[in-house]
């Protein structure tokens, strides 16, 4: 009879268990983060005409880390006219949580304050790393990732740089709480896979295929044989690779005629 009793119960447990992780993991996703974005500027050859470039991410784009090799080589593209570009890195955030702060820490007069009260001519978006490690799903990295694109409407151009290749299944969550997330998460939203680098890239490329990228795999096509670019994470770049980063998406990003032509 008790035998009976806990069969018939146990679909039910095993329903309430489950309900109980998603329910705690919804609620540790909303955790916000304390520390404050990086803002970094970086002027090459100033002068009446510069041209202006906003970089927006995660950790790769903090702390100036790919300056002043990013508009030196634009510079250098632009035959010499004066480049002048910034990054705001928000360490640790995904998508979701890195636009919900943006719009909040920086409205549009404030973002273009940045540049004497101007629209970037070119925006680039460096985001979807955290997103793969933390498993927030490739719908939400879809979703968050167009609406960053249209939180920047009125500046010229912007580009997106598919998701670098890093070594997902080396991440180890900062806390308890951060490896109880993910792993409620990977199975929920990722078939418990760890490596989901191609799902979410695919997903983007599939729903919006207008959107502008600039293909991370010209510089670096998998993480394997490609260790010493990276720190012993596995997920950042060497202080050395970063300054090749910048020079490479100075090199891979699009140039209009009128920009060529305006020195």
């Amino acid at each position: 009879m008790l035998r009976l009793r806990f069969a018939v119960l146990l679909p039910n447990l095993r329903r309430a268990f489950f309900l109980l992780a998603v329910v705690t993991g919804l609620g540790l996703l909303s955790l916000k983060r304390s520390d404050a974005p990086t803002v970094d500027c970086s002027l090459v050859n100033d002068g009446p005409n510069n041209y202006r470039i906003l970089v927006v991410g995660e950790s790769w784009a903090s702390d100036g880390k790919i300056f002043p090799d990013l508009p030196r080589t634009v510079s250098e593209r632009l035959g010499g006219r004066g480049v002048r570009a910034c990054s705001i890195g928000f360490n640790g955030r995904n998508s979701r949580l890195l636009y919900a702060e943006l719009r909040k820490k920086f409205p549009k007069d404030r973002l273009y304050s940045l540049y004497e009260g101007n629209a970037p001519d070119k925006v680039i978006l460096m985001t979807g790393v955290n997103d793969a490690i933390q498993h927030i799903g490739a719908s939400a990295y879809v979703e968050f990732t167009e609406k960053l694109v249209d939180y920047f409407s009125d500046a010229s151009e912007v580009e997106i740089v598919s998701i670098p290749r890093v070594n997902e299944r080396w991440f180890k969550p900062p806390n308890l709480f951060s490896l109880i997330k993910r792993t409620i998460f990977r199975c929920l939203y990722d078939g418990c896979g760890y490596q989901v680098n191609d799902v979410y890239r695919v997903a983007l490329w599939r729903d919006h295929p207008h959107l502008q990228t600039i293909e991370f795999d010209n510089f670096i096509d998998k993480f394997e044989g490609h260790e010493d670019n990276y720190t012993l994470d596995g997920v950042h770049l060497t202080d050395a690779a970063y300054h090749k980063y910048g020079s490479f998406i100075g090199s891979a990003m699009t140039l209009a005629r009128n920009d060529t032509a305006r020195r």
